[in-house]
């Protein structure tokens, strides 16, 4: 009984002492959270414009569907580390081949692509403006709401590292990525 105690403690004393950043230490962890509750991150999956013919096989890609002009691939394990959620590149025979990041959405059992679209929601509407200049992002689309924007954040190494840092950003209210998903279907 005391055992079991002390493990209990121990554990939730660990717990409590992980900071925000340590808690989403895995490849795109952030971006699901902030994706929503239904999301998890997937850093064995890929996403291409290419179809599986013209990829190589050296790749040792498995096709898991279609989504759009999407193809969604398995990978043996994870191309992305902890620090690069973010498209990745790989070369075979000289020839680089590009792959998009993948989340799971357990709601509707598909997969979505993470692309380099992400909303922001500042506090003031003027603080879009900043968000281009501060971060070299290109505002796309200005929402109904007046203090919220998509903006593409162009080449980062990390949309998670990204996150953590527009979270930290006094003018930021929130940031979500906009996915490349299936939409759902009535039959």
């Amino acid at each position: 009984m005391k055992k079991t105690l002390l493990i209990v403690m121990m554990g939730l004393w660990l717990g409590s002492a992980i900071t925000p950043a340590q808690a989403f230490s895995g490849a795109c962890r952030w971006v699901a959270k902030m994706a929503g509750p239904a999301y998890s991150a997937q850093p064995e999956r890929v996403a291409s414009f290419l179809a599986p013919e013209a990829l190589p096989a050296a790749l040792n890609l498995s096709l898991l569907e279609r989504s759009g002009a999407w193809f969604i691939y398995q990978t043996p394990e994870s191309w992305f580390s902890n620090e690069t959620c973010a498209p990745v590149q790989k070369t075979v025979d000289e020839q680089r081949f590009e792959f998009a990041p993948v989340l799971l959405n357990a709601a509707s059992g598909r997969n979505a692509v993470i692309t380099p679209s992400f909303m922001i929601k500042t506090y003031q509407k003027d603080d879009l403006e900043k968000m281009a200049e501060r971060y070299g992002f290109k505002l796309l689309t200005l929402l109904p709401r007046g203090s919220a924007a998509i903006f593409d954040v162009g080449a980062v190494s990390s949309y998670d590292r990204m996150l953590e840092k527009l979270d930290r950003d006094k003018d930021v209210q929130f940031a979500a990525p906009v996915l490349a998903e299936p939409r759902y279907r009535l039959r």
